[in-house]
């Protein structure tokens, strides 16, 4: 691999690995969406409405199943979500999914074929000694794999090639009498992680694992609630009152015409480990985990860059859109008052993002070739050459994951005639696998798996490469959010699971 792009031009020579190139989102595809509607009319176009504020969690397929009389309506379709919705208007909703409960869920997999509409959640039990079920399921179940093989053994048949399947055999096979217990026998058998919905002729069942790696909030409208996995999509609805999130090792139980519900901790732990990547990156700017924005907490930890690296300077500071964004603002924030200069003088948006651009709607790390890869990249990312000349330039981004993205951003700046490149992450190096539903298959994929910052450095063609210290991210988490959180990624600590992490 190339040393240096500072030469990038026409000529387009620039070598890559062989490997593919891989960015937050296709590394980490395990980020489903969940949302569900209680005792609220329309309940079916309650849920689309939430989901379709958080579809970008997933795509690869989504669906809503509501519940009228003990009979289970559903729509599962493969694809985005509003895509398959987007000829229902309330009406149609209320017509083809009736009922004044409701639960959907958007899809991007990763245990199971994502082109399979049997993965398709939720997933649908029309008949058991529990009467129609539901279930929806944000998270990977670390343990699948041997479960499976037992409930094979028992005689079990899967339709579905995903582990959500796994939890309802479980409950099926518990053989409790009612589903209350037979939903806790099967949490005790499965491993993180998980944020469940599950609905009955007269229930729905909002849970999340013990850990609380993944998000689950719960909002009050009139006489009915609503859940989902971010809280941005409350703020849709006027008269909404957020109430609070669901604890880790909680199952909270609303009834059908209830205007209370009812909470189990069927599970505890001293300490939490939320996914640090839902604030630094997967989950909307505008959600919040404990009451906290997420376009806050990035923030600060862009000032925690800069306080940290005191002899930090530039003339321009310069989010990678979209996800650079409010990290750079934080940085921008310190260092102007550090110079003794104006914000709006060092932050600037000289790259301007294009989401679905004509022939570059394919991902980088698809292009089978350097030009190819080039080309989706300028596509998305359009600069305002102007604006670098002659100038030392502090780019800011959410991570290095492969880096040849980066590699690219940097040659396009000095192509342009920055004088100099600072590249700014604002996570620590990310050197190990994830197997809580983070998609990582080794560790071999990762820039900084056994390499040095030197290397990263000289690899990107950067002047100087600085990322968010560990310490410096735990820092901002226990100020923010006086909680755990999972960070065997980046070389923290992992809820007891390093027999699953493979070379």
């Amino acid at each position: 691999m190339v040393k240096n792009c500072s030469k990038l031009g026409s000529s387009l020579q620039l070598k890559f690995s062989e490997e593919p190139g891989f960015n937050f989102r296709d590394l980490f595809p395990e980020n489903c969406g969940l949302a569900a509607a209680i005792n609220l009319p329309s309940a079916s176009w309650v849920v689309g409405q939430l989901i379709t504020l958080i579809e970008k969690r997933g795509e690869k397929g989504g669906g809503v199943v509501s519940q009228r009389q003990g009979k289970i309506y559903e729509r599962r379709r493969i694809g985005p979500f509003s895509v398959q919705f987007r000829d229902f208007n309330e009406q149609r909703f209320r017509k083809e999914l009736p009922g004044n409960m409701a639960i959907a869920h958007c899809r991007y997999a990763t245990k199971g074929d994502p082109g399979l509409v049997a993965n398709i959640q939720p997933l649908i039990v029309t008949e058991s000694k529990y009467g129609a079920f539901a279930i929806a399921h944000n998270g990977t179940l670390v343990n699948a794999e041997n479960l499976k093989l037992e409930l094979k053994k028992k005689g079990c048949k899967f339709d579905a090639t995903s582990d959500t399947e796994i939890l309802i055999h479980l409950i099926l096979s518990s053989g409790e009498k009612k589903i209350e217990d037979a939903i806790l026998y099967a949490l005790n058998q499965v491993y993180c992680a998980y944020s469940l919905l599950i609905i009955t002729r007269d229930k729905i069942f909002a849970i999340r694992d013990r850990y609380g790696v993944r998000p689950l909030s719960i909002a009050k409208l009139g006489k009915g609630f609503m859940v989902c996995s971010e809280t941005v999509s409350f703020d849709q609805f006027s008269g909404v009152e957020f109430l609070r999130e669901v604890n880790p090792g909680e199952m909270i139980i609303f009834e059908k015409n209830s205007e209370k519900f009812t909470s189990i901790i069927y599970a505890q732990q001293e300490e939490e480990f939320y996914c640090i990547f839902e604030s630094i990156y997967f989950s909307n700017p505008r959600s919040k985990f404990k009451g906290i924005y997420n376009e806050d907490f990035r923030r600060k930890i862009g000032e925690e860059i800069a306080f940290a690296n005191p002899n930090l300077q530039g003339d321009l500071v310069v989010p990678i859109l979209d996800s650079g964004k409010h990290f750079a603002q934080g940085l921008a924030h310190i260092l102007s008052t550090r110079l003794g200069v104006h914000h709006g003088d060092l932050y600037e948006e000289v790259f301007q993002r294009a989401h679905e651009p004509l022939g570059g709607q394919s991902r980088s790390f698809t292009a089978t070739t350097t030009e190819e890869r080039i080309l989706v990249i300028r596509k998305k990312l359009h600069l305002k050459k102007e604006a670098v000349v002659g100038k030392d330039v502090i780019v800011v981004d959410d991570s290095i994951v492969r880096s040849h993205t980066a590699k690219i951003i940097v040659g396009m700046l000095k192509e342009a005639g920055a004088k100099k490149v600072t590249f700014c992450v604002c996570f620590p190096p990310i050197t190990n696998v994830c197997p809580n539903g983070m998609d990582f298959q080794t560790r071999g994929q990762l820039i900084a798996y056994k390499r040095s910052l030197e290397y990263i450095k000289n690899e990107i063609g950067a002047d100087e490469l600085i990322y968010l210290q560990v310490s410096g991210l735990y820092k901002v988490v226990a100020e923010a959010y006086g909680s755990g959180i999972c960070g065997g990624c980046f070389g923290g600590v992992y809820p007891e699971i390093p027999k699953y992490i493979s070379e």
